[in-house]
C-alpha cells in the first residue's frame, strides 16, 4: 500500500502531466454547473451590517466632517482582512486571480474531453490546494481596508519558510474529496464571498494540509521557538512574523476553503498570538473634540465581546454603535479574532423640533420641522402667521422672536443653527384705528342729528343737542335731558365730549317727560251723594290713599256687613280691584263693596258644672239636635235638661245652656282570712263584714290593707299574694264579691338557730343543717348551721324550678381539728347548686390521726398531688389553653356543681387537634343529645373514641352532675397503658368503674378518703374537677409566684390559700410557661384563648 501523502503525490504528478498534454487550465477541470454559495456561519463570521453606503460610518481619521454619513467603499475585503468578516487571500498582480475575490471566470462553457472523466475521478481521492496563512498582528492599517497579499504568507517577498512558495502558489497542500464537493457547492464567479468557513475542527474531513508550513512548523525551529533552525531555507522569518512570534505558543487554524478561477485555496490564521482590539473615537471635524483611542489586549483565536462605548459622547450626538468598513459591530456580540481589530464609534446628530407659533399662548402651532443638532431650519411660515385686530388696532406681521425674548429681538430662523428644541413666536406691528361718532334723537331714528370721525381713545369736538327734540304727547310733554349711549337706560347721561371713542358709538338723546294730572275719588255706594276722599294723581301713577275705614254699611235683621274691597263705579260687585294697584290714565270713581255676615248662636253642656267640650256653634234658625247621654264608669246620667224641662230638639234663636249629672253605683263586698301552719294545715279562718264599694272599683284597692303580715297568738303568718281568691277573678267591683286571703306561719328560716322568720312559709322550705364532729368549723366554734331552702314561690306558692343547696351556706371546715384528730370528710358532700329534694343533714367528721397519710376529693383541705410522668395520648398537655371560662359577672364558682356535658366539653377542648379532627363527629345514639345542642359536637366525638357511655336506657344524661366514679373512668379511658391493678378502696369492689378508679389512682390523679373509701357516687365540684384535670394534663403550678400579674382574676377565687386557687387560675387562663427542676411550671406571658364556641359548632 502506497502511503497517503505518496498517493496524493503520485496522483498530483498525474493530473500535472495531464494538463500539461492537453493544455487546459485548472478552471476547466471543474463542473460546468454554477456552485451555489453558502453564506459564513455566525458563529465564526460576523454578519455583514446592512447599513446602506449612505449611512456609513466614516472610517478614516482624516475624513473631511466627522459625524456625519458619505459615501464608503463597500467592496468585499480579501481574504486575510483584519477580522473574519470576510475569508481569502487577495493577488494585486494581473497574472494571479488566487486571491481576487471578485474575479470573474471567462472560462469556456463547451464540454470537455473525455479524459475529464478519468481525471475527475483522481480527484475524488485527493484535490490539491493553496494554503496561506494570514500572518500575525501587522499593526496596520488603521481601519479595516484589507491588508492585501503580503500580510499572507507566503506572498511576493517571502517563500514562508519553504523553498519556491510565493503569493502564486501557497503552501502546496490537498482537499479530501468531501472538501473539494463543498467548495464545488459554495463556488459563484459572481461573489466574491464565495467558499466554506465552517471548517475549524472538522479540518480533517475536508483538509490534507502541507505537512511542512515553513515558519509555523515547529520542527523548523529549536525547542524554545526561538530560533528557526532550517538553514536551507534563507528567508528571515522574524522581518515578517516580528520579534515575539514563537512557533511553539501558536496553532494554525484554517478557516476557509474557496473554489476561486486559479484553483482551490485554503486560507488559515494564526491563533495564539497576542492582537489588539482598538476603539476609535472617530469625533473627526466635531467642535470641541478631540480624537481619542482604547486599546484592548486579546489573543488571535478568542471569541471577543464587543464593549460598550468609553468615549465622552460629544454635545448634541448620539452614539450609534461600532462600525469596520460599514459593517456595524452590535455592543455586546461576539467576534472570533484572526488579528488585529479597529471599531470606529459613529456619531450621530440628534434631531431636534423647530415650532413656529402664533403666540407664546398659543396651544397650536403654525408648523413644526426636525432639524439634526447645529443645522438650519428650512421653513418659514410667515404666510400662515396672524394677529386679530382688537378695538384699538389692527396688525401686520413684522418678523420672529425666540419665545420668552422681547418683541423688539427679532431673529430670523433660518439663519440660527440649531442645538436644542425652539421655538419662535410671530412679532406683529400694531396700526391704529379710527371710529365714527353718532348722534340721534332716538334709538329708532333713521337718520342721525350729527356725525364725526374720531381717532381711538381721542374725544369727539362736537355737541348738537341744539337739534335734538321730541313732540308732545297726550301724557307728556319733554324737554331735553342730555345724552345716552344707544342700547342703555335713560338714566345712564353722559357727556360725548369727555368720553375717549373706542369703538363705533352712537348717541341717543334723552328727553325729561312731564306728567299729566287726574283725580280718583271713592264713594259708599254708587248713588252717593257725598265722596269718602278724592286724591289727585299724575298720570299713569297710582293713588296712595285707601279710605277702607271710612267705608261703611247699616246692619239689618239678618245680617251684619263687613268691607270686601273695591269696585270701578258702574261694575258687578264681585269685580274687585285694589286702587292702589291700578295706573291712573284719567279720572276715576271707586265704590265699596261689602260682604254680608249671618248672626250666629251657641249650645253649651255642662255636666256636674263641669264643661263638656267646645261650644256648638249655629247660624240663626238652625234646628239643633240633643247630644246623646254622657256615659261615666259606675254611675247613672240624668239626663240632659234645658232649664228644668228635659232638652229637645230645637231651632237656635239665642244663646243656650245644656246640663246634666251623675248618681254613682254601689255594691257589697267581704274579705275573709285564711291561716295555716308549718305543716300546710289550715287553722284558723277569720270570716269579715260585708262592706259597700262603689262600682268599678279596683277590688285590689278594697283589700290592700289586709294584704299584709298578720300576727296571731304572737305567731308571723306571711301573706301569700298568689293565693288571694276573688268571685270569679274580677279586677273591678262590678257586682257583689267574696274576697279569701291567705296566710302561713313563718317563725323559722334564719341562718342562726335564735333567728325567727325569713319571709318564706316554713311549710315551703327544706331544712339544710351543717353539723361538725371532732373540732370546729374553720371560722370557729363547733354549733350546728341550719340554713332553710325554699322550694315554693312566697308570692305564687307555686314550685320553684331550681332548689339548691347555696354555695355561700356551706361552711368552710377542716382546719381546726380536736387533740387527737386531723381533717376528714363530709358524710355527704355539700355541693353548693346542688338539688334540694329534702330536709338534710351534712356532717363533717374529723378523723382520727394515725401513720398512714392519704385522703383527698373532700372538699375541706387541699388534695395530695402526684405528677404522673407523661400526658396520656390524644390529650394537649404541650398548649395550655383556659378551658374553663367564667361568668360575666367575674365569678368562676368552684364549689359548685358540673355536669356531665360540661366535662365531656371540657376534654374535648382539651384534645390535641390531630386527635379531635381525625374523630370529629356530630352524630351519636342517644335519645336525649340534640343535633342542636351545644353540647352535641363534644359529646358525639368523645363518644365515638370510646371515652364517654351513656346508661342503659340509652340517654347520656348530659344535664346531671358527675359522679367521682364518671369523671375518673373518663380521665381514665385516655390512658391505654393504665395500671389498672385494684387499689385498696372498701366501697368500689362492685363497683362498675373500678378498674377506671383504679387507673386514675395508680396514675396519681385521685385519692381517696381516710376511712379507705373511694366514696365513688358522690358529686364532685368545678373545683375538684379542674385539680383533677391539671393532674392528668401535668399544668401544675406551685405557688402563686408561679402565676402572671395580668391574668384573669374572679371575684369568688381570691383567697390564695384556698387549696383550689391554684388549679382555678391555670384552667382559666391562658398562657405560656417553662418547665422548673421539680417538674412545676412557671408561667412566662399570657396568650390568645382559643375560640372555642367555633371548635365546637
Amino acid at each position: 500500500m502506497l502511503k497517503k501523502n505518496m498517493r496524493k503525490r503520485l496522483l498530483a504528478g498525474a493530473l500535472a502531466t495531464i494538463m500539461a498534454l492537453t493544455m487546459c487550465p485548472t478552471w476547466a477541470l471543474a463542473d460546468n454547473e454554477g456552485i451555489t454559495t453558502l453564506p459564513a456561519p455566525e458563529d465564526q463570521m460576523p454578519v455583514v451590517d446592512s447599513t446602506s453606503a449612505e449611512d456609513a460610518i466614516q472610517k478614516t481619521p482624516d475624513a473631511e466632517t466627522q459625524g456625519q454619513t458619505e459615501p464608503q467603499d463597500t467592496a468585499q475585503a480579501p481574504s486575510g482582512g483584519t477580522d473574519i468578516e470576510e475569508t481569502g487571500n487577495n493577488s494585486n498582480s494581473n497574472e494571479n486571480d488566487s486571491q481576487n475575490n471578485d474575479a470573474v471566470s471567462n472560462s469556456p462553457t463547451d464540454t470537455i474531453s473525455v479524459q475529464e472523466v478519468q481525471i475527475d475521478r483522481a480527484w475524488n481521492w485527493q484535490q490539491e490546494a493553496k494554503y496561506f496563512v494570514l500572518l500575525p498582528n501587522r499593526d496596520k492599517p488603521t481601519s479595516g481596508e484589507s491588508q492585501g497579499q503580503e500580510s499572507y504568507l507566503p506572498n511576493d517577498t517571502s517563500d514562508g519558510g519553504v523553498t519556491d512558495r510565493d503569493n502564486f502558489k501557497g503552501y502546496k497542500g490537498y482537499l479530501t474529496a468531501k472538501g473539494k464537493k463543498i467548495a464545488d457547492k459554495n463556488y459563484s464567479i459572481y461573489d466574491a464571498t464565495n467558499g466554506y468557513t465552517k471548517i475549524d475542527g472538522v479540518e480533517s474531513e475536508y483538509l490534507d494540509p502541507p505537512e511542512n508550513l515553513g515558519f509555523f512548523t515547529k520542527a523548523n525551529w529549536s525547542e524554545d521557538g526561538k530560533t528557526y533552525i532550517k538553514d536551507s531555507n534563507p528567508s528571515d522569518p522574524f522581518s515578517v512574523l516580528g520579534e515575539n512570534f514563537n512557533v511553539n505558543n501558536i496553532r494554525v487554524v484554517w478557516y476557509t476553503i474557496k473554489y476561486q478561477v486559479d484553483g482551490y485555496h485554503v486560507d488559515g490564521y494564526v491563533a495564539g498570538v497576542p492582537v489588539k482590539v482598538t476603539y476609535h473615537s472617530n469625533y473627526g471635524t466635531i467642535p470641541g473634540t478631540t480624537d481619542d483611542s482604547r486599546e484592548v489586549a486579546a489573543m488571535s483565536g478568542d471569541t471577543y465581546t464587543v464593549l460598550d462605548n468609553m468615549f465622552t459622547v460629544p454635545t448634541g450626538f448620539s452614539f450609534g454603535g461600532w462600525y469596520v468598513d460599514g459593517n456595524k459591530y452590535e455592543v455586546g456580540s461576539k467576534h472570533l479574532l484572526m488579528t488585529d481589530l479597529h471599531l470606529y464609534a459613529k456619531w450621530v446628530p440628534n434631531p431636534y423640533t423647530v415650532t413656529w407659533k402664533n403666540a407664546d399662548d398659543a396651544v397650536n402651532s403654525l408648523a413644526t420641522e426636525k432639524v439634526d443638532y447645529n443645522h438650519k431650519p428650512t421653513k418659514d411660515p410667515r404666510d400662515k402667521a396672524s394677529k386679530a385686530s382688537d378695538a384699538q388696532y389692527t396688525y401686520e406681521f413684522a418678523g420672529w422672536k425666540l419665545a420668552g425674548t422681547e418683541d423688539t429681538a427679532l431673529v430670523n430662523p433660518k439663519e440660527q443653527a440649531v442645538t436644542a428644541d425652539v421655538t419662535y413666536i410671530a412679532v406683529f406691528k400694531p396700526i391704529t384705528r379710527q371710529y365714527t361718532v353718532t348722534w340721534k334723537n332716538a334709538d329708532d331714528a333713521v337718520n342721525s342729528l350729527a356725525t364725526e370721525k374720531v381717532d381711538y381713545n381721542n374725544k369727539p369736538t362736537k355737541d348738537p343737542k341744539d337739534q335734538a327734540s321730541k313732540a308732545s304727547d297726550a301724557q307728556y310733554t319733554y324737554e331735553f335731558a342730555g345724552w345716552k349711549l344707544v342700547g342703555t337706560e335713560d338714566t345712564a347721561l353722559v357727556n360725548p365730549k369727555e368720553q375717549a371713542v373706542t369703538a363705533d358709538v352712537t348717541y341717543i338723546a334723552v328727553f325729561k317727560p312731564i306728567a299729566r294730572q287726574y283725580t280718583v275719588t271713592w264713594k259708599n255706594a254708587d248713588n252717593a251723594v257725598n265722596a269718602l276722599d278724592t286724591q289727585t294723581v299724575a298720570y299713569n301713577n297710582k293713588p296712595t290713599k285707601d279710605p277702607k275705614d271710612q267705608a261703611s254699611k247699616a246692619s239689618d235683621a239678618q245680617y251684619t256687613y263687613e268691607f270686601a274691597g273695591w269696585k270701578l263705579a258702574g261694575t258687578a260687585d264681585t269685580a274687585l280691584v285694589d286702587p292702589t294697584t291700578i295706573a291712573v290714565v284719567k279720572d276715576v270713581t271707586y265704590i265699596a263693596v261689602f260682604k254680608p255676615i249671618t248672626r250666629q248662636y251657641t249650645v253649651t253642656y255642662y255636666v256636674d258644672g263641669e264643661k263638656q267640650g267646645d261650644e256648638e256653634t249655629y247660624n240663626y234658625g238652625t234646628r239643633v239636635k240633643i247630644r246623646d247621654n254622657a256615659v261615666k264608669e259606675g254611675h247613672t246620667f240624668s239626663g240632659w235638661k234645658i232649664g228644668n224641662e228635659d232638652a229637645k230638639d230645637f231651632e237656635i234663636k239665642s244663646n243656650v245652656t245644656i246640663e246634666g249629672f251623675f248618681t254613682q253605683n254601689k255594691h257589697s263586698y267581704t274579705i275573709n282570712k285564711h291561716f295555716y301552719n308549718e305543716k300546710d294545715v289550715e287553722v284558723k279562718v277569720e270570716n269579715g263584714k260585708t262592706k259597700t264599694g262603689n262600682e268599678y272599683a279596683l277590688v285590689a284597692e278594697l283589700y290592700k290593707d289586709d294584704a299584709v303580715n298578720q300576727t296571731v297568738d304572737g305567731k308571723t303568718y306571711v301573706y301569700v299574694p298568689g293565693l288571694t281568691k276573688v268571685t270569679d277573678d274580677l279586677k273591678k267591683l262590678t257586682k257583689d264579691v267574696t274576697i279569701d286571703l291567705y296566710y302561713y306561719l313563718d317563725v323559722k328560716g334564719g341562718e342562726k338557730p335564735d333567728e325567727t322568720g325569713n319571709g318564706t312559709p316554713d311549710a315551703w322550705e327544706y331544712r339544710l343543717a351543717f353539723k361538725v364532729v371532732n373540732g370546729e368549723w374553720n371560722n370557729g366554734g363547733n354549733a350546728d348551721i341550719v340554713v332553710y331552702v325554699p322550694f315554693k314561690d312566697y308570692k305564687t306558692g307555686e314550685a320553684l324550678k331550681y332548689v339548691v343547696v347555696p354555695i355561700t351556706s356551706i361552711p368552710d371546715v377542716g382546719d381546726k381539728p380536736n387533740s387527737g384528730y386531723r381533717a376528714g370528710s363530709w358524710d355527704t358532700t355539700p355541693v353548693g347548686n346542688a338539688k334540694v329534694e329534702k330536709d338534710t343533714v351534712f356532717t363533717y367528721t374529723y378523723a382520727r390521726r394515725s401513720s398512714s397519710g392519704g385522703g383527698g376529693g373532700g372538699g375541706g383541705r387541699k388534695p395530695t398531688v402526684t405528677i404522673p410522668d407523661d400526658v396520656p395520648t390524644g390529650l394537649n398537655g404541650d398548649d395550655h389553653y383556659a378551658y374553663i371560662v367564667g361568668y360575666p359577672d367575674s365569678t368562676v364558682r368552684p364549689q359548685n356543681g358540673i355536669t356531665r356535658a360540661e366535662v365531656a366539653t371540657i376534654f374535648f377542648r382539651l384534645l390535641t387537634d390531630e386527635t379531635r379532627n381525625a374523630n370529629s363527629t356530630k352524630s351519636n345514639s342517644y335519645s336525649d343529645v340534640a343535633a342542636g345542642a351545644w353540647y352535641n359536637h363534644a359529646v358525639s366525638t368523645l363518644s365515638a373514641m370510646g371515652i364517654v357511655k351513656g346508661d342503659s336506657q340509652g340517654k347520656f344524661n348530659p344535664n346531671a352532675p358527675i359522679t367521682r366514679a364518671e369523671f375518673a373512668a373518663i380521665a381514665a379511658r385516655f390512658d391505654d397503658k393504665a395500671n389498672t391493678t385494684a387499689v385498696d378502696f372498701s366501697d368500689i369492689a362492685s363497683h362498675w368503674a373500678k378498674d377506671e378508679i383504679s387507673a386514675a389512682a395508680n396514675n396519681g390523679w385521685i385519692n381517696g378518703y381516710t376511712d379507705g373509701t373511694f366514696r365513688p357516687n358522690n358529686k364532685i365540684t368545678r373545683a375538684e374537677a379542674m385539680t383533677l384535670v391539671n393532674r392528668v394534663l401535668k399544668r401544675l403550678p406551685e405557688t402563686a409566684e408561679d402565676l402572671h400579674n395580668d391574668m384573669i382574676k374572679w371575684s369568688d377565687n381570691s383567697d390564695t390559700s384556698a387549696w383550689y386557687y391554684l388549679a382555678v387560675q391555670e384552667a382559666t387562663n391562658s398562657h405560656y410557661y417553662g418547665i422548673k427542676e421539680n417538674k412545676h411550671e412557671k408561667w412566662s406571658k399570657l396568650r390568645e384563648t382559643r375560640d372555642w364556641t367555633e371548635l365546637e359548632k
